[in-house]
């Protein structure tokens, strides 16, 4: 079913958009790495003992990740029912709010309360601005946008594990939400999606997960999509947080610095996220850019696994291509929002986007099942699961429609 646009909407609020969604994008990211960043000093500073460190701290992450899952689906249909702007202002306020109040806790419990709720307000950002800078821009630009906003906003990473080097655990907090509620006052100006004000008008059903669930053409088109973003976060959440593990098995002496990995992994996506944007408008073709950087990713994979062990250099270069490649999610996600209509777009976008950042969970369990129950030597267990998930994600992708072309004035019905 299309629905006729009849907002036209501005190149400088088009830009405002892009930037301050880029910005929240960038908070998101920082709030999301703190706790990987400070999570055993801030324990510690709490009273939690060595013994119970690796617990306490795989609960909090697990409580940010369910805080994010829930809110994937709860900020989806609310940007569907009643607007984007209105998941970018709720989402940080919340996440902000819960960010500056983690410098405060004294328990356990309170810090996992926290992070619960933060999870559930960043779960927000990124998905709503994707819909919204994607319905914003013309279709012959359409994948720069979300590639700038995501390009600019991992550097977010970066500068929370730096901040975590060189100040205390509650600073790293205060700031991140700090930065949330100055964010807010430069939202003031961003505008609406003119499609989401044009479907204000049709009856059809807004921010309907059940439609998904209720045809199978919709439902293989999610689910393609969940399996083609696996290896992103299979890099990110399991090798990446298990590097000191897998390096030490591979025999490496010393050992790769983990703050290094994910400095040079962050860069590297950072200019990853924008050279995927570019690469689809260049060759016309989301499906192309994203078959490329898989490409990538999968001679990343090989280096890693066979030269990386070699020199720590190699070692961080291997980390950078991760970084690179894992770039085609943004236009992994822009295709997503090409793909289903203004009704539920931003609930396919945010909802999508967690469930993928949630494949750490079955994927780190995996890997340390096969490690410790199968005993299977790290490095081999990693190899296995992560060529395995390149090629998956492959098949998936050749499973998908392309969507260069497809206007984005249609609902799902």
């Amino acid at each position: 079913m299309t629905t006729s646009t009849t907002t036209t909407i501005s190149n400088r609020a088009i830009v405002l958009g892009i930037v301050v969604s880029a910005l929240g994008f960038f908070v998101d990211l920082y709030d999301i790495m703190a706790l990987a960043a400070i999570g055993e000093p801030s324990l510690k500073a709490i009273g939690v003992n060595a013994d119970a460190m690796k617990g306490e701290l795989n609960f909090l992450q697990s409580m940010q990740m369910f805080g994010m899952l829930l809110g994937g689906f709860l900020w989806g249909m609310i940007g569907d029912k009643y607007g984007r702007l209105k998941v970018l202002f709720g989402s940080i306020i919340l996440y902000s709010l819960f960010t500056l109040l983690n410098a405060f806790v004294e328990t356990p419990g309170q810090y996992a309360a926290c992070r619960f709720l933060a999870g559930l307000g960043l779960a927000g950002e990124l998905g709503a601005g994707i819909t919204l800078v994607s319905e914003q821009m013309k279709k012959e630009y359409r994948g720069l946008g979300p590639a700038i906003l995501a390009g600019f906003g991992v550097l977010g990473a970066i500068v929370a594990v730096i901040i975590g080097k060189n100040y205390d655990w509650k600073t790293v907090y205060l700031v991140g939400g700090v930065l949330g509620f100055l964010l807010l006052f430069l939202r003031i100006g961003v505008v609406e999606s003119g499609l989401f004000k044009v479907s204000q008008h049709s009856k059809v059903s807004k921010g309907n997960f059940m439609i998904i669930l209720r045809n199978k053409t919709y439902l293989k088109k999610f689910i393609f999509i969940l399996l083609a973003g696996i290896p992103a976060w299979f890099v990110n959440g399991v090798m990446m947080q298990f590097s000191n593990y897998i390096s030490a098995s591979m025999g490496m002496y010393p050992l790769p610095d983990k703050g290094v990995v994910i400095v040079y992994f962050f860069i590297a996506l950072s200019l990853g996220d924008v050279l995927a944007g570019f690469v689809s408008q260049w060759l016309k073709s989301r499906k192309k850019s994203i078959y490329i950087f898989l490409s990538v990713h999968l001679l990343s994979l090989v280096l890693y696994f066979t030269l990386a062990q070699k020199s720590v250099t190699l070692y961080y270069i291997a980390f950078a291509g991760f970084g690179l490649s894992v770039g085609f999610v943004i236009q992994l996600f822009t295709l997503a929002a090409e793909n289903f209509g203004t009704n539920i777009r931003t609930l396919v976008t945010g909802s999508g986007l967690n469930l993928v950042r949630g494949w750490v969970i079955p994927f780190g369990a995996l890997f340390t099942w096969m490690t410790s129950s199968l005993h299977i030597v790290e490095w081999k267990a990693a190899a296995a699961i992560a060529f395995a998930v390149c090629i998956l994600a492959m098949w998936s992708i050749s499973q998908l429609e392309e969507t260069f072309h497809k206007d984005m004035d249609f609902e799902t019905v």
